[in-house]
């Protein structure tokens, strides 16, 4: 023990002779801001993260048994090194596969192997062929189906958010500019769920054009004459044509979500647990 001046003493950490950790899975979805090329240059292999989104990536973390370490730094080091040495060796493709250019080619292609695997374990093991291959062709379908949806109401959703922001030219313009509707905090179940907010939002779009193209150029009409009205429709025009295309987008976007959840309800119970998780964190921290 250390002996402070004032007679106190320090209390050593504790000793952990046996430490064990079962193993567990984790779901990782991971969203970059930027890369750090002179890290990189360095020799900063983690940066190779910060290239493309991870989406849906699973990974083990094995089981460890430590012996012997003092304190909970100690531990907790060992943990990362014994879990970062595993995963080097054995799951760095999952950074490949489950980044955004490469995943829904994995996830298809699990499908596809499906279709293989499932009919020849059936005839190894004696089972029904034709029950099999309904379940592979199944599974491929599912998995087509699916990200078929996922990357359209991705791009979709970017699409939207793309020309919303081209629309605010300047800010004192951006009191008539095309403003989507926020998402409601509450996922959509199925398509039906959709309807309120994908018409919200149509309804927005053509709002924002008709203010440029017809409500404003009135007001300079009255206020200033015909010339200003003109070259006020002739600068709204822009707006006017991408507004609504922004909001159906954004329409087209939410009502896609609501067939993906629908097919893969799973995939958003999952999601409504991680946004759950988030707003929680987020009111802890404000208090």
């Amino acid at each position: 023990e250390k002996q402070w001046a004032s007679g106190l003493t320090e209390v050593p950490p504790p000793i952990f002779l046996n430490f064990k950790i079962k193993p567990c899975r984790q779901k990782i979805n991971y969203n970059p801001d930027k890369v750090d090329f002179e890290a990189l240059q360095n020799g900063s292999i983690v940066e190779l993260v910060n290239f493309s989104p991870l989406n849906d990536m699973v990974i083990t973390l094995k089981a460890v048994h430590l012996e012997r370490k003092m304190g909970f730094g100690e531990v907790f080091s060992s943990l990362a090194s014994c879990w970062i040495q595993d995963i080097s060796s054995t799951q760095l493709y999952k950074f490949v596969t489950s980044s955004s250019p490469f995943q829904p080619i994995t996830s298809i292609g699990t499908g596809v192997a499906d279709m293989v695997i499932l009919p020849w374990d059936a005839i190894q093991n004696g089972d029904s062929i034709s029950e099999a291959l309904r379940v592979g062709i199944k599974s491929f379908a599912d998995s087509v189906v699916y990200e078929a949806l996922n990357v359209t109401t991705k791009l979709t959703g970017l699409a939207s958010k793309k020309l919303s922001s081209i629309t605010h030219s300047s800010q004192q313009e951006r009191a008539t500019s095309l403003t989507l509707p926020s998402r409601p905090y509450t996922m959509p179940r199925n398509l039906t769920d959709t309807t309120g907010h994908a018409f919200e939002s149509l309804a927005k779009g053509f709002e924002t054009a008709s203010c440029k193209v017809i409500i404003i150029p009135y007001r300079e009409y009255k206020q200033k004459g015909a010339t200003k009205a003109v070259k006020s429709v002739v600068k709204g025009i822009p707006v006017a044509i991408l507004a609504p295309i922004g909001a159906a987008s954004e329409a087209l976007s939410y009502t896609l979500l609501g067939a993906r959840n629908q097919v893969r309800p799973d995939i958003r119970k999952e999601e409504e647990a991680s946004q759950q998780e988030l707003h929680c964190d987020f009111q802890h921290n404000a208090r």
